[in-house]
């Protein structure tokens, strides 16, 4: 049975590959880094790349945009994406699927998400019987519904998901009446509420424990290329240490990427964000436990938690004190 579910994940993984990449051929010498949300919680990764910090360090790099982490994962499983940025959950529901998927660093540990719902929809149990809009089977913006719901005693036959994309295009499911409720990331949910929605679930200040965002790799990828790896890490906490001490650089960035210039918006959206970025990037056990507990995957309960992530690149530029030179010590 697990060589079937094997077969078949491999299969939809070179589908994936395909279509994303067409017959365009991938430079050998470029590192392609997908990532699964627009937000600004990807601002660091833009900074990187923009400002050149990923070069600095020796690597030629190309961000790839797919929305949803699974997607994300299974490029990488197809070798299309070398580096992900993606929800742990994915990463997690690949390794068990027998996947070689190794989250090697944390970017946001909680849910990035709020709900939003149409004005006559009050608290989070009138969603019983009706339509809330998420990205994709599997990505972060599913799981969110799923454990938040749960809290307020819902179960997942009590309501319907549909898959529409990306947070815009949830903003735009909700405006056009298609949904009753949608999972947003901010700095949407603001837009939102400024349309007119109201907001019945706040997960960020839940504080629900979940990879939102993930680093990771496969790992007979990472065997060959830990200096890539590293050297990928150190551009990226370049761009952390860049927007923490640069706001109004950060504000433009995540404007440019998010296509908003609402000055309010961009505010909310790095308030709730970038602070809580950990400047130590180590993944926390928990995060790994909450994300097999999530899973609905044979052999999920009794997985080891330590089989699905690896600190030690992290604690390496820890160690060096690469980390202390861009943030001080803690």
């Amino acid at each position: 049975m697990r060589r079937l579910i094997f077969r078949l994940f491999t299969g939809a993984v070179f589908l994936l590959a395909a279509w994303l990449f067409h017959s365009r051929l991938l430079a050998a010498d470029k590192i392609h880094i997908g990532y699964s949300a627009i937000s600004a919680a990807a601002a660091q990764l833009w900074a990187a790349q923009e400002k050149g910090f990923f070069r600095k360090y020796g690597l030629e790099t190309e961000l790839v945009y797919l929305a949803g982490g699974s997607r994300v994962v299974l490029a990488m499983e197809a070798g299309s994406v070398q580096i992900g940025m993606f929800n742990v959950g994915a990463a997690v529901e690949a390794r068990l699927a027998g996947g070689s998927t190794l989250v090697t660093g944390s970017v946001y540990d909680v849910y990035y998400f709020q709900i939003f719902a149409k004005p006559a929809i009050h608290h989070p149990k009138d969603l019983k019987g009706k339509v809330i809009a998420a990205s994709r089977a599997g990505a972060a913006s599913e799981y969110g519904i799923r454990d938040a719901l749960a809290h307020f005693g819902l179960k997942e036959n009590d309501y319907k998901i549909i898959y529409v994309g990306g947070t815009d295009a949830r903003v735009q499911a909700l405006q056009q009446g298609l949904v009753d409720a949608s999972i947003i990331s901010p700095p949407n949910g603001l837009i939102a509420q400024k349309l007119g929605f109201r907001e019945l679930v706040n997960l960020m200040q839940m504080k629900l424990p979940f990879g939102y965002f993930g680093i990771g790799a496969r790992e007979t990828w990472l065997r060959q290329n830990r200096d890539v790896m590293r050297n990928f890490l150190r551009g990226y906490l370049e761009g952390l240490a860049l927007c923490r001490r640069d706001r109004e650089y950060a504000l433009r960035l995540i404007g440019k990427f998010s296509h908003i210039d609402d000055r309010e918006i961009l505010l909310e959206s790095y308030r709730t964000s970038i602070p809580y970025i950990p400047e130590r990037p180590y993944v926390r056990r928990e995060i790994i436990e909450a994300a097999l507990k999530l899973s609905k995957r044979e052999g999920a309960r009794n997985a080891d938690p330590e089989k699905f992530y690896d600190n030690s690149l992290v604690k390496e530029l820890d160690g060096t004190g690469f980390i202390a030179s861009l943030f001080g010590k803690n």
